[in-house]
């Protein structure tokens, strides 16, 4: 592992770090889903006692680059996950695609299903999320404050059965 860059668990500080240098397709996505500002998509997570949050840190120049994790939801089965980051990640995309199974498995722990609404245009973050085996489930037409094109990507995670 490149020992300027790890992962690590978040705190309230690298969501004040990040935001500003959000990338623009994921802050147009925000915008789109519910109106929220990047500051307020990466407090959010905090305020859910059961999130796992974590930070993904650059070079010492480039600090946070990104931010991820999963959240609750009212059913327990299904965790809502999540990825926001700043153009600098793209500098990191071997060692990032190398390590994304690891920490999808860490922060799936306790779900069956894990998923997350994705703008139609960000066809990155789609390709991204096929990649780690999430697949295409739902069109919404007009979703969120955007009334924009929306796909719901699903993984269903394995789960060993007891016989």
């Amino acid at each position: 592992m490149d020992k300027e860059k790890y992962v690590r668990k978040a705190i309230l500080a690298d969501a004040l770090e990040l935001a500003p240098k959000m990338k623009k397709e994921d802050r147009a996505e925000i915008i789109a889903s519910n109106n929220a500002s990047p500051l307020r998509a990466l407090v959010e997570p905090f305020t859910y006692d059961e999130a796992k949050i974590y930070s993904i840190i650059g070079t010492k120049d480039e600090g946070v680059i990104g931010m991820f994790g999963s959240c609750p939801t009212q059913l327990p089965e299904y965790g809502v996950v999540w990825l926001l980051s700043s153009d600098e990640l793209y500098k990191h995309t071997r060692q990032f695609l190398k390590e994304c199974p690891y920490w999808v498995s860490q922060m799936s722990q306790g779900y069956e299903y894990i998923y997350n609404f994705v703008d139609q245009r960000n066809w990155k973050t789609l390709k991204w999320l096929q990649f780690l085996g999430f697949e295409p489930k739902e069109k919404i037409e007009q979703y969120g404050h955007g009334k924009l094109p929306f796909l719901l990507m699903m993984k269903e995670l394995n789960k060993q059965k007891n016989v």
